[in-house]
């Protein structure tokens, strides 16, 4: 047993110590005015310039100019191709790799009639999308992009480390139609070759967003803010407005599901002692969902939200299998008034908790 929780944290430093303080960054500089998004790089200054590496055999490339101010981040990208085509698109992608094991980066595709659709497999999402805005200039062979990526369009970033990134912008370059685009990149294997990039501790106070202790790292939601710890669970959520379930639900989990709708008993809410409220969320994929099997690769997981600040705000109490093969669907949520909960399961399984403060702790095993 202890060899194994030993070998658990040797899988958890790594991606939890501050490695990016060592790794050689630039800072971005921030700009006293911001740039009119024409495509027009003339009021775009003063900037970091990032450039691709060499390549002899290219027949097109591109410079990428770097500068932020206020809570946006702006990008400006001078390519050059020796027939612009509509297949030729200009991909942006920014990560944060301090921002915790879980995190992933947002990928924004340009071309020279302006913004595209972000690609499926990236991961980005449809809110991040909206929130880009570009300016495109076109003149024969030469194409001229001034992007703004505001906050709330980053992928998940540090809530304390340094908020060192990669920026990779890459020219997918098709010179026919139908035929594979080759691509041009500042970037190898998703980082920069070189150098990273750095944004000032300004730019992620001027928030003045206040995140509890655990919270790794941030990003915007629709509807607010999320502060993710280790696992894939958010550990905490400030929203515009009071919280309901159904908002709740649709800022933490994009794959949440109704309970009824699965086959799991679990209420909307729950009371502690004090009138204190718990809001549920179940998410992921019913193992059940042929009639007379289970899939093991699948489950369901049930999250339970403190409601805190006049309901804006709700920080994670418990995080568990809501269905599994080996425990079976939850057909009871019960808690009592002095905070002891028990889950009850089909396959016979009753796990019980107990309230420690501001989180549940298990208080004993309960049987398979």
């Amino acid at each position: 047993m202890r060899a194994s929780l030993l070998s658990l944290c040797l899988l958890l430093v790594p991606a939890l110590a501050p490695a990016q303080e060592q790794r050689p960054s630039k800072a971005v500089p921030a700009i006293a005015k911001a740039p009119k998004l024409d495509g027009n790089l003339k009021d775009f200054a003063p900037t970091l310039t990032v450039r691709p590496p060499a390549a002899a055999d290219a027949s097109a490339s591109f410079a990428s100019r770097v500068a932020w101010r206020k809570e946006t981040l702006y990008v400006g990208v001078e390519a050059t191709d020796d027939q612009l085509l509509s297949g030729d698109l200009v991909t942006v992608t920014l990560f944060f790799p301090s921002a915790g094991p879980t995190a992933i980066g947002h990928t924004f595709r340009f071309a020279f009639d302006g913004k595209r659709a972000s690609p499926p497999e990236s991961g980005t999402s449809a809110f991040a999308q909206e929130q880009v805005e570009a300016g495109v200039q076109r003149k024969d062979n030469a194409l001229n992009l001034e992007i703004a990526i505001p906050v709330t369009a980053f992928p998940r970033f540090p809530a304390v480390e340094p908020l060192v990134f990669d920026l990779c912008v890459t020219f997918e370059d098709q010179d026919a139609v139908g035929q594979k685009a080759t691509s041009v990149s500042n970037c190898k294997d998703g980082g920069m070759i070189g150098e990273a990039l750095k944004l000032p501790d300004e730019f992620r106070k001027n928030l003045k967003l206040k995140p509890p202790e655990g919270v790794l790292s941030l990003e915007a939601a629709r509807g607010g803010w999320l502060g993710w710890g280790v696992l894939h669970y958010p550990v905490w959520v400030e929203a515009d407005k009071p919280l309901t379930s159904e908002s709740l639900r649709s800022m933490v989990a994009t794959d949440s599901v109704e309970p009824g709708k699965v086959n799991v008993n679990v209420p909307e809410s729950l009371l502690l002692l004090g009138d204190r409220t718990l809001l549920t969320v179940v998410s992921g994929k019913d193992p059940y969902s042929v009639e007379g099997k289970c899939d093991g690769d699948l489950e369901l997981r049930l999250g339970l939200y403190l409601l805190l600040s006049k309901g804006k705000t709700a920080q994670r109490a418990l995080e568990w299998p809501a269905a599994t093969c080996a425990l079976g669907r939850a057909l009871s949520v019960n808690l009592e008034e002095d905070g002891a909960l028990s889950i009850g399961y089909s396959n016979g399984a009753i796990i019980n908790f107990a309230w420690s403060g501001d989180h549940f702790e298990r208080t004993e095993l309960g049987k398979r």
